[in-house]
């Protein structure tokens, strides 16, 4: 339910408090109502099992405002000879290189514009530039989803490539690959580094920048 205009200006005035906390088998089933919620393709089980593994802990995290889930970030590796067929070939490819895809990305309604999103991007890209062995993180986004295509652009990630009829059950069933290098950000502030760190809590703030350009993402 999307809270009231006047509801959420007050919101904004005062800001909000959030902690980022892992994906376990204790809090996924609540990682799938979200997903149910706010992404228009249907998840499968083997999707929640992997989720909570423990390779996939850095990279995939959720994000909870007093105890509601409001945002999460799933991501997995994969070598590059398994993502081989789903990339463009303008990619050099190098043996032994591992990339980090982004399955599944978003933050509830209500709760967009706080910069939420942001923070939960700006951690994964922090974490993937420590990694070693990394080619890029990349993931795929709905052609006609300019507003994630132009939010993805503000951090470095490109198109790639497009993918026709990528998706079965929506339209436009096309689809763009959006691919960064695994390089940290060129600016980042003290106020703004703590969106990957388990339990710490934080006030989070709208800027107009980011109201502008936070938005569902859609993928696979």
């Amino acid at each position: 339910m999307e809270a009231p205009s006047e509801d959420l200006n007050e919101r904004k005035k005062a800001g909000i408090r959030t902690y980022t906390t892992d994906v376990t088998v204790n809090n996924v089933g609540q990682l799938r109502c979200l997903n149910q919620n706010i992404l228009p393709v249907t998840y499968t089980d083997s999707f929640y099992k992997d989720v909570v593994k423990e390779e996939v802990k850095d990279i995939t995290n959720m994000v909870y405002v007093s105890d509601m889930l409001v945002g999460a970030i799933c991501c997995r590796f994969e070598q590059q000879q398994q993502a081989a067929n789903t990339t463009s070939t303008t990619l050099t490819s190098s043996a032994g290189l591992r990339r980090v895809y982004i399955m599944t990305f978003g933050v509830l309604k209500p709760y967009r514009n706080y910069g939420i999103g942001t923070r939960m991007l700006k951690s994964l890209i922090k974490v993937v530039a420590t990694l070693k062995d990394i080619q890029d993180i990349y993931l795929h986004v709905q052609i006609s989803n300019e507003a994630a295509i132009n939010f993805y652009k503000r951090f470095g990630f490109e198109i790639i490539e497009k993918k026709e009829n990528y998706y079965r059950k929506i339209d436009p069933p096309h689809s763009f690959v959006l691919s960064r290098k695994p390089t940290p950000l060129e600016e980042e502030s003290d106020s703004e580094n703590g969106g990957g760190e388990n339990g710490k809590k934080q006030e989070v703030k709208a800027s107009s920048e980011e109201k502008k350009s936070e938005d569902r993402e859609v993928k696979e």
